[in-house]
């Protein structure tokens, strides 16, 4: 496949596919193991702190992508897209099989903190090279197949790993070698940018990023990415607190809810032309509205509405704010710029459960504390008419970066 030109606007559609589909790998990377928690913490339970070894093995690559995503933007553009693509999927590979041949809580934790550090450049590295890639409308969709992909794909891994953790806890650990066959594809479909070789001769790594630009994409977007793990991790306790524990039930609004983030990323690209402060209003909106139905009367049709609600709002806001980013940063600030929106991103996914743990203990119940999250986007959508009514707020998208 041809590589793009000196401003990376003519990829192509097997290149966008491909990035896309590697967001799949961070979805793996805590989704895979999740059904599998209970069986791991009774194989070892000699351990006296096995319980929270295990919950560690989960969350620690989020954690992982949190701190090293910038390290990576950096490298990124020192040494290129493309090979800390392909080190990265390697990593993935090697760490993320591991602990399907590892006897030990500890050195499975080490292979997970190698998952992340994997996971921290293929999602750097992929959604820079989109941004590379791909202008304008073209870059918007692509975000938004990228964001659609994530979604449905949380589903099919939560479907997979519950099937495969039929045959033991160790078996969905082996899903993690698919990383292995993206490895030959990207070698042959991928192209380093022409500008990204030239880049260090053509302005020093050192120049100073271009915080004035973009912090406020990094500020709203944490808070985004808090709201959006929310419903999939919560809707399963909340639907077996009102005794609707059928994991079929279950399985099915999951399902439901990933095809609405999906739908919500294209409603986004319908209304991309809009000003961001305007999108991001009605996003939030939609998950105050939605997380109001989710808690409703206890029925599970008012609660399967609240989550479709909730879902397409989620789904406008992260491409929306990842698209308002990339039109921000030069090609030069690219990988850098991206790998602080993988920090805020990560952030918001690690902290998600613990926040709504944390408001639950303090406030009395799971429902309680979806209100305080349906208040907290209620004033994400207030604060973001409040923007747009000013100027100087999150500068207009451009189409020529």
């Amino acid at each position: 496949m041809t590589g793009i030109d000196e401003e990376g606007g003519t990829g192509t559609a097997f290149q966008g596919a491909l990035l896309a589909i590697l967001s799949t790998l961070a979805v793996a990377a805590a989704l895979l193991i999740a059904p599998v928690l209970p069986r791991m913490l009774a194989a070892f339970a000699g351990d006296p702190a096995a319980e929270t070894k295990v919950v560690l093995a989960l969350t620690i690559p989020a954690l992982v992508v949190t701190i090293t995503a910038p390290f990576i933007g950096r490298l990124i553009e020192r040494v290129g897209r493309k090979p800390v693509l392909l080190a990265a999927l390697a990593i993935y590979f090697f760490c993320g099989i591991a602990p399907y041949f590892l006897a030990s809580l500890d050195h499975i934790i080490f292979s997970r903190i190698g998952v992340g550090l994997g996971e921290a450049g293929v999602m750097t590295t992929s959604t820079t090279l989109i941004g590379d890639y791909f202008k304008g409308s073209r870059r918007e969709y692509w975000l938004v197949i990228q964001t659609g992909i994530a979604s449905l794909a949380s589903v099919l891994f939560g479907f997979a790993s519950g099937l495969l953790g039929e045959w033991g806890w160790r078996a969905p650990f082996l899903v993690y070698g698919m990383a292995l066959i993206y490895i030959p594809l990207v070698l042959f479909l991928i192209r380093e940018p022409r500008r990204a070789r030239a880049a260090t001769t053509i302005r020093p790594a050192t120049q100073p990023f271009p915080w004035a630009s973009v912090w406020r994409f990094y500020a709203i977007g944490f808070p985004a990415a808090l709201i959006f793990f929310i419903v999939p991790i919560q809707t399963p306790f909340l639907l077996t607190g009102r005794g609707l524990d059928s994991p079929t039930l279950i399985g099915l609004t999951a399902a439901v809810s990933g095809t609405a983030v999906t739908a919500g990323g294209f409603l986004f690209k319908a209304i991309s032309k809009v000003a961001l402060e305007h999108v991001l209003a009605l996003a939030f909106s939609l998950v105050a509205i939605g997380m109001g139905l989710f808690i409703g009367d206890g029925s599970y049709f008012m609660t399967l509405g609240g989550v479709i609600v909730a879902s397409i709002g989620c789904g406008i806001t992260l491409p929306a704010i990842l698209t308002a980013l990339m039109a921000n940063l030069s090609f030069e600030d690219r990988g850098r710029g991206t790998g602080g929106w993988q920090t805020a991103f990560f952030l918001g996914n690690f902290l998600s459960p613990l926040v709504i743990l944390a408001l639950s203990a303090g406030l009395g119940g799971l429902e309680n504390a979806l209100l305080v999250i349906a208040a907290l986007a209620a004033c994400l959508s207030l604060l973001n008419i409040a923007i747009g009514r000013r100027t100087g707020g999150f500068t207009p998208r451009s189409t020529t970066r």
